[in-house]
């Protein structure tokens, strides 16, 4: 064994602490940035399906349904329609798009806080997860 810290450890750990961050700034709106990511891509892309929001946000469809679950459970979507559970389409409720849109400033001043924290090491950020990202490391 060398000397060198995990990768794996050292990654999850900086993850904790950036999440702790966009998590407490979101804390007046009521939202984890984990709610914060579903509630902003479902907005994006209007009403998708299960299937297609787990595409978009690079989940296996289990672990989106349980996160969905939540939210619908909370009020901030609804799940509706569809032949099965993969058609079900997701859509935001008015609570969900007021949610949403009161988080969208804490999130931004998040950001620009882990901007001016990182500085040129971002771009290193983005480098990382092109390079670890599940599809790209299966080609």
């Amino acid at each position: 064994m060398n000397d060198d810290p995990c990768l794996c450890t050292s990654l999850r750990q900086a993850a904790l602490a950036a999440t702790q961050i966009y998590d407490e700034a979101l804390e007046p709106s009521g939202l984890k940035i984990t709610m914060f990511r579903l509630l902003r891509r479902i907005s994006e892309a209007g009403q998708p399906t299960i299937s297609e929001l787990a595409r978009i946000v690079d989940l296996d469809r289990s672990t989106l349904g349980r996160n969905l679950k939540v939210l619908e459970r909370s009020g901030h979507v609804q799940l509706s329609g569809g032949q099965d559970e993969r058609s079900k389409i997701v859509s935001l409720t008015a609570k969900g798009r007021t949610r949403f849109e009161k988080a969208l400033p804490l999130w931004a001043k998040a950001q620009q806080t882990m901007q001016a924290r990182l500085g040129d090491e971002k771009a290193a950020v983005y480098a990382i997860q092109s390079k670890l990202n599940r599809k790209a490391a299966q080609v």
